[in-house]
């Protein structure tokens, strides 16, 4: 089906936006209960798929007049700074291929927390570093898929990749902002990744030899980790900021 010049575009990976919805559908079955915030909403195909699957939805995005999709509400913000909206407005926030292209994590995690519902959740998606075939890469290269050189001086929040953090580095910092890892799935597991899926016993051995057996550790170097291509992370606010310090 040809798509008309005010059909919203997919400013992801391609079927990413249905992949989070089924991820998000399994999670919270009562949809037409739920108040979800698309946050980096693009030109809104999230949000029309989320629509249409029964949440109520609001969007936001660094630039508002690219969405396209009228009959929800899109305001513009930087993911950098705060949200416009009240305390405890939503009881799940999602932010897909957001949060590597942002400086400012703990003030984008210290917002989600604020506008969710104690209890609410937060879904963030975001290219895996952990992955066999990022490993490899940047054994051989200095860079990983996703993630290529940056030129100094220049600044393209929408188009640049800057933030290469692992779910180690997302775990910590939603953590000192109160909210809670309770998931992390996938989207697909890579066949890049599966061909050297072998190294894995080594992997483990020699990250335990090292850093030991925390859940960290093996969380890091599981089958998810390891083979997934665009890892989803759910996280929960499980009450106030100042209860988590």
């Amino acid at each position: 089906m040809t798509q008309g010049k005010n059909t919203p575009g997919e400013m992801a990976i391609a079927g990413t936006h249905d992949t989070v919805v089924k991820y998000v559908k399994n999670h919270f079955p009562q949809q037409s209960a739920l108040r979800v915030l698309d946050l980096g909403a693009g030109q809104g195909s999230l949000s029309l798929k989320l629509k249409q699957a029964g949440f109520d939805v609001r969007a936001c995005d660094l630039d508002a007049d690219n969405f396209r999709v009228p009959e929800i509400e899109c305001l513009e913000v930087d993911a950098n700074g705060e949200l416009p909206y009240p305390d405890g407005s939503f009881d799940l926030v999602i932010s897909v291929e957001v949060v590597e292209h942002i400086e400012n994590h703990g003030s984008l995690f210290s917002e989600v927390q604020r506008v969710l519902k104690t209890g609410g959740h937060y879904v963030l998606t975001t290219p895996n570093i952990l992955s066999l075939k990022y490993r490899l890469g940047f054994l051989f290269t200095g860079y990983g898929y996703s993630f290529g050189p940056l030129e100094p001086g220049v600044k393209a929040p929408a188009e640049q990749h800057i933030s290469p953090f692992s779910l180690d580095r997302y775990t910590w910092l939603l953590s000192l902002s109160g909210l809670q890892v309770v998931d992390v799935a996938a989207d697909k597991l890579q066949s890049t990744s599966k061909w050297f899926y072998w190294l894995m016993p080594f992997i483990r051995l020699f990250a335990r030899k090292k850093h030991g057996r925390s859940d960290s550790v093996r969380q890091l170097n599981s089958r998810v980790a390891l083979l997934g291509r665009t890892l989803m992370v759910l996280s929960r606010k499980s009450g106030d900021l100042s209860a988590s310090k």
